[in-house]
């Protein structure tokens, strides 16, 4: 059972550190253009900037 347990939290963790990637990705694309979105993405990206995550210097305005 605790093997079973370990392994599902492994999974868990590696699909959740993938969509943050992703989310970094996303967010340094700096050929997609959202302007309605702004905030919304600007407290993603303050969320992942916290969290040591860099999404590029496109979002940089500290």
């Amino acid at each position: 059972m605790q093997d079973e347990q370990d392994f599902c939290r492994c999974l868990a963790s590696d699909a959740a550190s993938r969509a943050l990637r992703n989310i970094q990705e996303i967010l340094a694309d700096d050929t997609l253009d959202d302007p309605e979105c702004f905030h919304r993405i600007e407290a993603i990206v303050s969320l992942l900037e916290d969290m040591g995550l860099s999404c590029g210097g496109r979002h940089d305005f500290g």
